[in-house]
């Protein structure tokens, strides 16, 4: 072909590019982890690694996470007082109002957030929220899956009056 010219590093872009599509289809080109959404991802990084679902007496918390060094960085956690929502030996799905005022004016869910060298920031509360769970298992090991979305009051603090949302797959830890 007349005016054509072929590069050399043309081959082996080929087989890079080959390569990556094959790897990519195996996943191994894949990202862990995924990334919340909402307003608040144009103030802090959304971005995380693996979200684990931790249970203490009465509460039930969604933790979106990635390592820094030998540490581990709490990108956000969406935690709920559920004591009163779960009867003995239920497993089931659940869906709570995250937003909900309790007995002594405290709301039923909180946010927040633990990242290395960023400073302490404290959300304002919820305008609204739900925090919704396919299971309430405890098992270790075991993977719950649902979804969160949650819009903060309006006020003066930088977060005020904006959204974060996600999808999850959490691991319960060992």
């Amino acid at each position: 072909m007349e005016g054509v010219q072929v590069s050399p590093l043309m081959p082996r872009l080929s087989r890079a590019v080959a390569l990556c599509a094959a790897l990519a289809a195996l996943g191994a080109c894949e990202r862990e982890g995924g990334e919340l959404e909402g307003s608040v991802s144009e103030v802090v990084d959304l971005r995380y690694q693996r979200a684990e679902a931790q249970w203490a007496p009465g509460e039930l918390s969604i933790n979106f996470v990635s390592p820094q060094g030998t540490g581990l960085n709490t990108i956000l956690k969406v935690s709920a007082q559920v004591g009163d929502m779960i009867p003995e030996g239920y497993t089931g799905p659940l869906v709570i109002d995250l937003a909900e005022v309790l007995e002594g004016g405290a709301q039923r869910g909180a946010i927040g957030r633990s990242v290395l060298d960023e400073p302490v920031r404290t959300f304002p509360q919820l305008a609204r929220g739900t925090l919704t769970v396919d299971s309430t298992t405890v098992d270790p090991g075991s993977r719950i899956t649902g979804d969160f979305h949650v819009t903060f009051i309006n006020g003066t603090n930088v977060y005020s009056g904006r959204t974060i949302f996600g999808s999850f797959e959490a691991t319960v830890p060992q």
